[in-house]
């Protein structure tokens, strides 16, 4: 549904500020205004306040009274939080991949094969999405709804701290290759190589991450 459309639902409208929280368009700490929407969407402020509401309690917002939302910034701890539930889905997606359908088990190599033939300038929202994708995809492959927006909203969160990079486009560029090998390691039943492959893979992003985050000034 068109922004300006009347009657555009606040699903519509949660999903695209959600998705301009990923892509920095929102990026931490940056106001966002309830009557700004409710003009862009042709909705009343009524309806754009209760979609901002959503997506507090999906934790990418806070509210301050008299003062209105706010993208969310996150602490070190908070982040570690983040990456622990990551390692939680993720890890149980592959442990149990002998299971996933083989249309999920493509979306993964789909994911893969995006990032390798990414231009070398790609943009950092092109980047930071083949990234996010491959992740969604390897949590997917539990086939569980329930899980997939949980985990989207996980990973929003994370992105108003990847989004901060002086460079974000090179943050993700390198991640193309471990993908690839843990894709392969399922493909071929090594689901435990494929466990430890993705652990690394995510300890070397926390670290990133966390190193990113005291290089802005986060959690200090």
């Amino acid at each position: 549904m068109s922004p300006n459309a009347p009657g555009c639902t606040s699903e519509a409208i949660v999903a695209l500020v959600r998705s301009r929280i990923t892509t920095g368009e929102y990026p931490a700490g940056s106001p966002v205004r309830d009557g700004a929407l409710a003009k862009e969407f042709n909705v009343s402020r009524n309806t754009a306040r209760e979609s901002l509401s959503l997506l507090r309690y999906a934790g990418l917002l806070t509210q301050e009274t008299n003062r209105g939302f706010f993208v969310r910034t996150f602490d070190l701890d908070e982040l570690k939080d983040l990456y622990q539930a990551r390692r939680v889905f993720e890890i149980r997606a592959v442990q149990e991949s002998q299971d996933a359908t083989e249309a999920a088990m493509s979306r993964v190599e789909a994911s893969v094969v995006r990032a390798e033939t990414a231009p070398n300038n790609e943009s950092w929202t092109d980047a930071q999405e083949h990234s996010a994708s491959f992740h969604r995809a390897i949590v997917g492959l539990l086939g569980s709804p329930m899980l997939d927006e949980f985990y989207v909203n996980l990973m929003a969160r994370l992105s108003t701290t990847f989004a901060r990079s002086k460079e974000p486009g090179k943050y993700h560029s390198h991640w193309a290759n471990p993908h690839r090998d843990i894709l392969e390691k399922m493909r071929s039943g090594d689901r435990h190589g494929a466990e430890g492959l993705l652990r690394i893979h995510l300890d070397d992003s926390e670290a990133s991450t966390l190193d990113l985050a005291r290089s802005v000034g986060e959690g200090r």
